[in-house]
This record gives structure tokens, C-alpha cells and sequence, in this order.
């Protein structure tokens, strides 16, 4: 009689030095087991000793990694019978450069977007708003007041329109905004009454009241939103980035707030993180910073990106394509 084929190993590399609302416990995987009955049963899971080091002996044998807590250089000689990558991030720009081409990875895109598009329409509505300068009128004891109008039917360009772009667009829409998305193709996307390719953004920028950049990094995107395309916007419109620091020019945005040009940004990230006490950043007049929170919701973060997680165990064991597979030449 033949022997039972072994189930698969997924190997839990938690990320190191992750937050605690982001760790994967072994009880956060049994949770997730209980709301898929039946479909972990059918792979065996193992954990390092120590969470933040990938353990030689479990990357040997395992065919499915969930985590990033390797080195993604080494990997493939590490594991050889690695086949599947699976990211609880959405980001993957640490390891989509680096990795070899014969392994598939997956990243936790749609995770963000309850969070993230309300947390998106939050800093729209702030800074239309201009809390930011009364936050600066109250620290300076300064009594000024600043009359301002509705967000309704004023113009939001979203630089990234994948899921979270999409997400803050739905719920620029509940406000009757416009929505402009900047993507690589230009293809009209749910939530946006105009999709532009990156390319020919320079048309739509001046009509921005605010630009919102929830893009990931990767080699097209880096420096996209350049100081160039930064004094292209009005004089009116507020920033927000939601994606990576390295997508928009810190430094020619800050002369503008620091000017008067621009009347607002809120920044959910930088580089490097944490942001250093002594960036000058820390006072740009009308910026705030938020410390790369904005659009994590940490009740839910694990349980939601086991799910995603789940639903790729699924479509692994059907030999159906994963979900959230991301071209490692581009990135994302």
C-alpha cells in the first residue's frame, strides 16, 4: 500500500520587531482555523523559537512560508521545497526586488480598507476644514479665525486607485466629491468618475483640492509625486499620504507648507520610520504626522489577513491562482 502523502508545512515567520496587534501567535492561527473548520487541518504549521529569526530547520521543509522573517536573498538555498509566500503586508517592496523569481508571493492587499478609506476621508475633511491651522493658531496662543465651505463637490486626485485608493474613493463619494485615480493603465476603475495614467497626471494635478497617494513603492513609483508635479497643485489643495514616503518629494511639499502655498498635508508615513526626532519635518507648519496608523486596525489586523490567508490555502490546495499574487518585476 502506498504512503499517505505528508500534509504540507507552513512555516510562521512573524515579522521582527512587528507590533504586537500584528503578531502571528500560534492562538491568533488556531482562531483563524476555527473560522475555516476543516482547511488547516490539512497542513501541518510550525514556529521558531524566536519569533524574529527564521529557524534553518522549519524553512528546510516547508513548502508554504506565512510571514517575512527571512532573508530573501538566501532563501531559496534556505528552502528548497519553498513554493508560496504569503505577506500579511500589503507592501512587499522588501522583498519583491530580492526574491528568486520561482516563488510566489502574496501580499494582504484589501486588508486596509475599512480603516484606510475613513481614515483617508478623515485628513480630506480635516484639512478642508483647516484644523491643521488652528492646531498651529492654538500652540502659538494665536485667536485666528478661518471660514471655510463643505467638501462636497470638490475634487479628490488619488494617486493609486488598488484597494485602498478605491477605498478612500468610496467614501469620497458618500460626500459627493469627485474622484480623479492616477494608475499605470489609465482603465476606469469602480469609485472614480476619471482614471489618468501616471504618465499624463501633470493634466489633472492643478485641478486637485486634494491629492491623496496611497501607491505602493516600486521602481515606477518612487519620486513619482517629484517637486515638479508638487508645484503643479493649486495653492487651496491638502495632501495625504497613505502608500510610502519615497513616492512623493518630503522636501519640495515642505518648502510649500513652509511658504504658504499649500495649505495643509497629513503624512502616515515617512523614511525611515520611526521618523527621527530631529527631522525638520516635526515642524512644518499646517503638516501632521500620524506614526504609520492611519489605516491599521489592530483588532482585526491578524484575524483579517488570515482570512486572505485562508482563502489562498483554498485556491493552493485546487491549484486555482492564489489571490493578491504579485508581479515581482513590477512590485505589487
Amino acid at each position: 500500500m502506498a504512503k499517505p502523502a505528508s500534509r504540507p508545512l507552513v512555516y510562521v515567520a512573524d515579522e521582527p520587531d512587528g507590533d504586537p496587534t500584528q503578531a502571528l501567535t500560534p492562538e491568533r492561527i488556531k482562531a483563524a482555523s476555527r473560522r475555516h473548520p476543516g482547511l488547516f487541518d490539512k497542513f501541518r504549521f510550525a514556529y521558531g523559537a524566536d519569533p524574529k529569526r527564521a529557524d534553518p530547520k522549519h524553512l528546510a521543509e516547508a513548502e508554504i512560508v506565512l510571514g517575512v522573517a527571512f532573508d530573501p536573498l538566501t532563501l531559496r538555498a534556505q528552502a528548497p521545497k519553498l513554493r508560496w509566500i504569503q505577506s500579511l503586508n500589503a507592501g512587499v517592496e522588501k522583498l519583491a526586488p530580492k526574491l528568486d523569481p520561482s516563488f510566489l508571493l502574496t501580499n494582504a492587499s484589501g486588508l486596509h480598507g475599512p480603516k484606510g478609506g475613513e481614515f483617508g476621508l478623515t485628513c480630506m475633511l480635516l484639512l478642508n476644514h483647516a484644523v491643521q491651522r488652528f492646531v498651529g493658531s492654538q500652540r502659538r496662543h494665536e485667536w485666528t479665525p478661518v471660514y471655510t465651505t463643505p467638501i462636497e463637490g470638490k475634487t479628490a486626485v488619488i494617486a493609486g486607485a488598488g484597494a485602498l485608493g478605491q477605498a478612500v474613493a468610496r467614501q469620497a463619494k458618500r460626500h459627493r466629491m469627485k474622484t480623479i485615480g492616477i494608475n499605470t493603465s489609465g482603465k476606469p476603475v469602480a469609485g472614480f468618475d476619471r482614471v489618468v495614467k501616471a504618465k499624463d497626471m501633470a493634466r489633472i494635478l492643478p485641478s486637485a483640492d486634494f491629492l491623496v497617494v496611497t501607491l505602493p513603492i516600486t521602481r515606477a513609483t518612487e519620486n513619482l509625486i517629484d517637486r515638479k508635479a508638487i508645484d503643479l497643485l493649486p495653492a487651496h489643495c491638502g495632501i495625504v499620504n497613505l502608500g510610502r514616503a519615497r513616492v512623493m518629494d518630503y522636501a519640495a511639499m515642505a518648502e510649500r507648507l513652509r511658504a504658504g502655498t499649500l495649505a495643509g498635508a497629513v503624512l502616515d508615513v515617512f523614511d525611515p520610520e520611526p521618523l527621527p526626532k530631529d527631522s525638520p519635518l516635526w515642524d512644518v507648519p499646517n503638516l501632521i504626522a500620524s506614526p504609520h496608523a492611519g489605516v491599521d486596525d489592530g483588532s482585526v489586523y491578524v484575524a483579517r489577513g488570515l482570512d486572505i490567508f485562508a482563502e489562498n490555502l483554498r485556491r493552493y490546495l485546487g491549484k486555482r491562482k492564489l489571490k493578491n499574487l504579485v508581479d515581482l518585476a513590477q512590485g505589487y
